[in-house]
């Protein structure tokens, strides 16, 4: 177990401290696992993790508790909770989550606004507090913005895009809080069945390709599936909705070489 969590503490914290491919942008528990970790074009309450136009959808107020225990290690465990309410002027939502353990640990705390222009055009974006904490050096609390759009082009194809942290920002002489881009499609060819394709770009690393396919078995249950070829990650999921205000979702996530994720989210709204 020792010799497994320094090999992914490696490999994953490499990243996070270099290009910023943490708990800062990759929370949402199952909404997002079961879909390979697409869903730029998602609406709901859920789209406050992803891309903040998405809120425009959530019809009077939402509330989402999610969590994801990546490679099935305790010290990479997600939590986040997310909250919005629609106003006459816009859809606010309100966002917190904590990535990590004792020795490392992300927090971000989100205040998101998102309105939509037409019936086609939804536009949102959030400012955050993103406070990091390593034992050995201390805290650290950076302040940045996100940006997205969701546009529906007709009743199957939808396309939205999403900006995280746009500019350099420099936490210390070595390491930066990398620029993230994400691109994505929507095809709903029927009431059932909806797919998603995406492009992800963190600066400083290639393009990472998702696929995410919906399918909803009955009005109480809906079937996930995704794939990231790019990391070889595969994903499965299921989401049960109880009495329309409710919904419980389940999802995990293969990856042959780190190790498997287990994620689960908790949905009210009304």
């Amino acid at each position: 177990m020792a010799l497994k969590i320094s090999t992914i503490f490696f490999f994953v914290f490499q990243s996070i401290i270099i290009w910023g491919q943490s708990g800062f942008t990759t929370i949402g528990g199952a909404n997002f696992v079961g879909y390979g970790r697409a869903g730029t074009n998602m609406e709901g309450i859920e789209s406050i993790y992803l891309n903040q136009a998405g809120l425009t959808g959530v019809k009077n107020f939402a509330f989402d508790v999610s969590a994801e225990r990546r490679f099935n290690l305790d010290e990479l465990t997600n939590i986040s909770f997310a909250g919005a309410k629609t106003f006459k002027f816009g859809t606010v939502g309100l966002l917190l989550s904590n990535f990590g353990y004792s020795d490392y640990s992300e927090q971000k705390f989100g205040l998101a606004y998102a309105k939509k222009l037409s019936s086609a055009i939804s536009l949102g974006g959030q400012f955050d507090l993103l406070r990091l904490n390593i034992s050995q050096f201390g805290s650290k609390n950076i302040y940045t913005f996100e940006i997205g759009m969701q546009l529906r082009l007709n009743k199957d194809f939808s396309v939205a895009t999403h900006v995280f942290s746009p500019g350099n920002i420099t936490i210390n002489e070595s390491t930066e809080l990398g620029t993230r881009f994400r691109l994505g499609v929507k095809y709903q060819p029927s009431n059932k069945v909806f797919i998603l394709a995406e492009m992800d770009k963190l600066i400083y690393r290639d393009i990472e390709y998702k696929i995410g396919v919906s399918y909803q078995a009955i009005k109480e249950l809906q079937l996930r599936l995704g794939v990231n070829p790019s990391n070889e990650t595969f994903s499965f999921g299921v989401a049960l909705n109880i009495k329309d205000s409710y919904r419980i979702a389940t999802a995990y996530s293969l990856q042959d070489n780190l190790g498997n994720t287990p994620a689960i989210s908790l949905q009210y709204q009304k």
